[in-house]
């Protein structure tokens, strides 16, 4: 689980922000929105909902998340890229910045790295033991690494840990490439326990959704679990989409069927729209294709009338798309981060979704961060107020993180007047529209 994302240098965000997941002592509402972690007397939060007003900053918080996921992945092409804040002579020469506390078992773990178009200045991992951190290890600007002195003892159960860094530290890092890049390359049999949960939680238990996201392997999920299909169906019908079921269907082709002009288009992959349709070879027949299709079910009356997924609305689709994050059970350790959740989805939608998703499957290890304009989600009965966050850019140009808690507020305060209202900024401000309304005026003028 994340514990807390810090970011500084990049984008809008110049001094460091941080958007803290730990939960207030102060606040006793819903108490299963929390999960505790052994022996701290803390909890982390399962949700935090990201308001601000167009280019405050909102969306480049995920961009911060996700450049860091890219980088620790191998991508070094977002390096060339300068994404440092530009609003000030100091911090434009100065490196990035970007820290990931999160949880694994019963583990707090701080990694980080410091980095500009030139290269990695530094990179570190430690773990928490009480309240100190003990180092696994660092990385230096000209590729080498010291290793923390006591790794062992603070792994007991993992004999690898010290052997494998080790042998890692001999070879110096290009300027471009983690450390922890480089521990994700090995053979997940000689990176040990700790490394790989960690490179794991990093590169695949975090994930990043941007705005028009489509899970492309969507129709192998509905076909391979029947849970989610069921879930699915139950949610669509529940929330009015008119749909009551779902069907995929399966057609077998000859190759002389599908456009000769097109062949290299569906080969040796498959064709995709939206996720909801593929055409993919048939494992024992070179000479066929399987095509599928996802079809909704929409009844009238006592009839059902069958129609193909991908002509729904794009919000129906995003839903459809959507139904893994509610899947994932008690069971999952994901970490889902969503840019403009009400992205073509109704206000009340969206509502259920957060509801379902932090007050369902008690106990579990899963997590929703989202950005969102919809203020109607601003309800003490959907969330803690520490579950809520603003994002304001000053007169410096530069965004801030701002937590409702900070704020001094009755419980039964109705939070989203207020915020509209201006109380707790992150709203835009709209200045006078009489120069407007004369261009308007004028312009009808010269028609």
């Amino acid at each position: 689980m994340l514990v807390s994302f810090s970011v500084s240098n990049f984008r809008s965000f110049g001094e460091e922000q941080t958007l803290n997941m730990i939960a207030s002592n102060k606040l006793t509402e819903h108490p299963n929105h929390l999960h505790p972690i052994d022996k701290t007397g803390k909890s982390i939060l399962r949700a935090a909902v990201i308001y601000g007003a167009n280019a405050a900053g909102k969306s480049n918080l995920v961009k911060a998340m996700s450049f860091a996921q890219n980088l620790i992945g191998g991508d070094e092409r977002r390096l060339r890229v300068n994404d440092a804040f530009r609003f000030r002579s100091d911090l434009m020469t100065s490196p990035m910045s970007f820290e990931f506390r999160f949880l694994i078992q019963d583990r707090v773990f701080i990694y980080g790295f410091d980095v500009s178009g030139r290269g990695i200045k530094s990179e570190w991992l430690s773990v928490l033991e009480g309240s100190d951190e003990v180092l696994v290890f660092e990385r230096m600007e000209d590729g080498s690494a010291t290793l923390g002195e006591v790794l062992n003892e603070t792994f007991p159960d993992d004999e690898s840990i010290a052997q494998t860094l080790k042998l890692l530290a001999q070879l110096k890092l290009t300027r471009h490439q983690l450390l922890l890049n480089r521990v994700s390359t090995l053979p997940e049999e000689t990176q040990g326990a700790t490394l790989k949960s960690v490179t794991k939680w990093l590169t695949q238990d975090l994930i990043i959704l941007n705005p028009d996201y489509r899970a492309t392997d969507i129709l192998d999920r509905l076909s391979d679990d029947d849970y989610l299909r069921k879930l699915a169906e139950a949610f669509l019908e529940k929330v009015g989409t008119g749909i009551s079921g779902l069907d995929l269907v399966e057609e077998e082709l000859p190759l002389e069927d599908l456009p000769g002009s097109n062949l290299k288009r569906y080969f040796p992959g498959r064709f995709r729209s939206d996720g909801l349709d593929d055409i993919r070879p048939k494992p024992d027949d070179p000479t066929r294709a399987i095509a599928r299709r996802l079809l909704a079910k929409h009844p009238v009356g006592t009839i059902s009338t069958l129609l193909p997924f991908s002509e729904e609305s794009d919000g129906t689709k995003q839903l459809l798309h959507l139904m893994p994050l509610l899947a994932a059970g008690n069971l999952s350790t994901k970490v889902f981060v969503i840019d403009e959740l009400d992205r073509s989805l109704h206000p009340l939608i969206c509502w259920e979704f957060i509801r379902l998703f932090s007050e369902t499957a008690t106990g579990a290890r899963k997590q929703l961060i989202v950005t969102t304009h919809e203020a109607h989600l601003l309800n003490q009965e959907l969330l803690r107020r520490d579950e809520y966050w603003f994002v304001e850019k000053g007169p410096d140009q530069q965004s801030r993180l701002v937590p409702l808690s900070e704020y001094k507020i009755r419980n039964d305060l109705q939070i989203e007047k207020s915020y509209l209202q201006g109380r707790f900024g992150a709203i835009p401000v709209i200045g006078s529209m009489a120069e407007i309304e004369n261009l308007l005026d004028d312009g009808k003028k010269g028609m």
